[in-house]
Formats: C-alpha cells, structure tokens, sequence
C-alpha cells in the first residue's frame, strides 16, 4: 500500500473500514480532560461499529504500568481483539490486525478509523504512521483526549494538515449506515437517542 495516495473525500463504508480505540486504560483515562466524555464517545463508536459490523481493535500502552483497559469500555463486549505496545504509535499492531482481518474477508479493509487518547501522541503518530502506508484514516474528533485542550487541539489540527479526516463519532456512525432503509437503521436511531453527552 505504500507510496499510494487515498482519497481524502471518500465517506468512511462499513464494509471496508476498521475501528481501532487507543489506550483508554485505568491509570491514564483519569489524567485526560473531559475523560468520562471521551469514554462516552468511544463507547458509542464500539457499539455503532458492532451494529454495522465494523472490526474493532482496542490497543494499550505499557498495560504493566498503566493498566488495562477501563472496564467499562468493554461492557457486553469482553472479546474484542486487544494489543498491547511500548511505541506511542498503534500502526503496527493496526496493520497486523488488517492482515488478520484482510485474509477472511471479500472485502479488504483500507479504511481506519480512530478515537482515544492521547490525541497529540498515541492518536497523531498512529495516524500518520498510518495514512504513510496508503490507507485512509479518519479520526473521531471528539472521542479524542488530551490532558490539556490546546495539545488535544495540535494534534487535531495536525492531523488534519496531514489528510486525516477528521469526523464526528456520529458522521461515522451514519457513515457506515449509508441509508435510513438499511435494516439497522433503528438500532443507530435509539443509540443515538440515548446519547447524554
């Protein structure tokens, strides 16, 4: 995939698109501004993506010191693929679990999509790691945190610089719907409707 250029006005589609939460983990989650609103979000995007069978991938930095990943994000989910790392960027691990993905589907999977935190570490060098191999990446802007807004902010604007799309967990969310006839569409209605946040 290297060297190619993807298409930065594509919609993201559900069946050539992967999710990928990074690090939303016990001791760190506490540290990032408006943490709880972050967990919110990226509880949403994983229930949205499993209605519409988006692959989601939870990946952890340095679990041994910073704890696994918060409970809460797993509710009815415990067997989501996790990964843990030591480099802030999540790309290998993203690319591994493609490979993964791509040798059972019909459909490969070109498109990540990304929220947790930090926005201006973890997030940023994973999508620019990312978006260097050729794929497109979308970054859920408000399922993004940072410990302070003017990084969070950086990394955003950054991104956005370097043709990452950046999306709200609901655009995606309706992205990878695509039409009010699809057959799910009220599940993402009610979810969307019990959104407190």
């Amino acid at each position: 995939m290297s060297g190619e250029r993807p298409n930065v006005s594509e919609l993201l589609c559900a069946d050539s698109c992967c999710l990928v939460l990074i690090d939303l983990q016990e001791r760190l989650l506490p540290v990032i501004r408006q943490g709880e609103t972050v967990l919110a979000v990226c509880q949403f995007l994983r229930q949205a993506a499993a209605i519409f069978s988006v692959p989601t991938l939870l990946t952890e930095q340095y679990p041994k010191g910073l704890g696994p990943v918060v409970p809460a994000l797993l509710d009815g989910a415990e067997d989501l693929p996790r990964m843990s790392k030591l480099r802030f960027s999540a790309a290998r691990e993203v690319l591994q679990f493609l490979e993964e993905q791509n040798g059972v589907r019909s459909v490969p999977l070109t498109q990540v999509c990304l929220a947790g935190i930090e926005t201006h570490v973890c997030v940023l060098q994973t999508a620019l790691e990312l978006r260097r191999e050729g794929l497109q990446v979308f970054v859920a802007a408000d399922g993004t945190g940072s410990r302070f807004e003017t990084d969070r902010t950086q990394g955003l604007e950054r991104m956005s610089a370097a043709g990452v799309q950046v999306v709200a967990a609901e655009s995606a969310a309706f992205e990878w719907c695509g039409t009010a006839e699809h057959p799910r569409f009220r599940e993402l209605s009610q979810l969307v409707r019990h959104r407190g946040y």
